[in-house]
C-alpha cells in the first residue's frame, strides 16, 4: 500500500504504516499520524457496495451506537478507487478482541441490547440489500449442493482419498438432514443488521465495547444474527452444544428492543443449521481460511455434529 496516495486522499500525514493482516484479497493496515491511529482496508475493485459500510456506520454513529466511523476522502466519498484496488479509512478503536467463547454476562447482555438496539434503529433504513431470503431456504438448494459433493465424493473414491472421503459423507450426511427442513421464509421476521454480528466483530475497553467490520449488513432473518452472536460469544457454548436456558435468556433481552415471533424463536436452531451446513466452511478447508476465523470455523464444525441429534430438542425448549 502506497502511503502517499492515502495522504493525498485524506489530508493526513502519516508517520508509520504496518500491514495487520491479510485475507481473500483484502489488506488491512495500522496507520499513524502525529495524533491519531486510524485503520486502512485495502479491497479488490470486485467488491461491490462498498461505500454501504461508511454511510451505514456513519448513520449508526449519529444516531448514538457505537461504532468504527469512516473518514471521508478530500472528493467527499468513504472509498477510493486506484485502477488496482479500492481502500477506505477508518478511525481506530483503543481496547482488545475477546476470543471465541470467552464472554463475561455483562458482555452478553449488552450484546443482546446492542444487537436490539441496531435492528430497532435500522427498521427504515433502506439502502442494504436482502439475504437468505426464500429461494436460499428451498429442498431444490440443497439438492443442488449434495449433487454438487456427491460429484466431488466420487472423485475422490476413484482417487482412494481417504482424507476426503470420510469429510465428504460427513458433509453430505448434513445436507440431507436439512433437506428435510421446512423453513417458511415468508414467516421469518427480516431486519436491517449487522449481518456477521459476534465477539469477534468487537473492540473492548473499560466494560463496554465498539462494533466493527459492518461490511455484511444486510437484511436477512433476524434470528440468525440473535443466536450466531450467541453461541460464539457464551463459555456455555465452548464445546459445540447450546446452553439453551442461556439462549432463552438472550432472547429476552434482545426482544426489550426488537420483537420476534414465536416462530423466529422456534425456527432459530433450524436456521442456524441450515446456514452453517450451506455457508460455511469444511474441516478440508481449515488450512486455507485466516487465522482469526479458526477457532469459529472448528466451532460450527462441533455445532453441526450436536445439531444433528439436538435440534428439534432445542427448538422445544426454546418455546418452553
Amino acid at each position: 500500500m502506497n502511503k502517499h496516495i492515502i495522504e493525498n486522499n485524506f489530508n493526513l500525514k502519516m508517520s508509520d504504516i504496518k500491514l495487520l493482516d491479510k485475507h481473500f484479497g483484502t489488506e488491512i493496515y495500522l496507520i499513524s499520524t502525529d495524533d491519531e491511529k486510524y485503520i486502512v482496508k485495502v479491497l479488490p475493485l470486485h467488491m461491490e457496495n462498498v461505500k454501504n459500510e461508511g454511510e451505514l456506520t456513519e448513520y449508526l454513529y449519529t444516531h448514538g451506537l457505537k461504532v468504527a466511523r469512516f473518514l471521508k476522502s478530500k472528493d467527499d466519498t468513504y472509498v477510493v478507487k486506484t485502477p488496482k484496488y479500492q481502500f477506505t479509512v477508518q478511525q481506530f478503536i483503543e481496547g482488545e478482541s475477546l476470543s471465541v467463547n470467552n464472554a463475561p454476562d455483562w458482555f452478553i447482555s449488552k450484546s443482546a441490547d446492542f444487537l436490539g438496539q441496531t435492528a430497532s434503529l435500522l427498521k427504515d433504513y433502506e439502502k442494504l440489500s436482502l439475504r437468505f431470503g426464500k429461494d436460499f431456504f428451498s429442498t431444490k438448494t440443497v439438492r443442488r449442493k449434495i449433487w454438487q459433493y456427491k460429484k466431488e465424493l466420487a472423485k475422490a473414491k476413484k482417487a482412494k482419498d481417504v482424507d476426503i472421503i470420510p469429510i465428504l459423507e460427513e458433509q453430505i450426511r448434513h445436507l440431507k438432514r436439512i433437506s428435510k427442513f421446512h423453513i417458511n421464509a415468508k414467516k421469518l421476521t427480516y431486519a436491517n443488521s449487522h449481518g456477521d454480528y459476534h465477539i469477534g466483530q468487537t473492540i473492548i475497553y473499560n466494560n463496554d465495547f465498539t462494533v466493527v467490520d459492518w461490511s455484511s449488513a444486510c437484511r436477512l432473518p433476524i434470528c440468525l444474527d440473535v443466536i450466531t452472536s450467541y453461541v460464539f460469544s457464551s463459555p456455555t457454548c465452548a464445546t459445540g452444544e447450546i446452553d439453551a436456558d442461556g439462549l432463552k435468556k438472550y432472547i429476552r433481552q434482545f426482544t426489550e428492543k426488537f420483537p420476534l415471533t414465536e416462530y423466529d424463536i422456534k425456527a432459530m436452531p433450524y436456521v442456524l443449521y441450515y446456514w452453517h451446513c450451506m455457508c460455511n466452511y469444511r474441516p478440508d478447508e481449515l488450512d486455507d481460511i485466516p487465522d482469526s476465523y479458526e477457532a469459529i470455523a472448528k466451532l460450527i464444525n462441533n455445532f453441526l455434529n450436536w445439531l444433528y441429534e439436538n435440534v428439534e430438542e432445542l427448538s422445544k425448549q426454546l418455546i418452553e
